[in-house]
């Protein structure tokens, strides 16, 4: 089960931070839901342009008793 519940909370940051990619704005929320055998998982993060090229991101996902936080930063020109 709790294997299942890490692979749901992947799914879930993975289209939390897929769904404010293309977003054109300084600020952006997303949130994201994801299910592996049965088990689901919330994902909620907030994104930053700080510049027209470079953005950071922040998010967290929970499952049941397990969680998990990550950090990003992207880079374009």
């Amino acid at each position: 089960r709790r294997l299942d519940r890490q692979g749901a909370m992947s799914s879930a940051m993975l289209n939390m931070s897929a769904s404010v990619a293309g977003i054109a704005s300084q600020n952006r929320i997303g949130a994201g839901v994801g299910f592996q055998n049965g088990e689901s998982a919330l994902s909620v993060g907030y994104q930053r342009a700080i510049s027209p090229r470079a953005t950071v991101t922040v998010g967290g996902a929970l499952s049941g008793d397990d969680r998990s936080v990550g950090l990003g930063a992207g880079f374009g020109w």
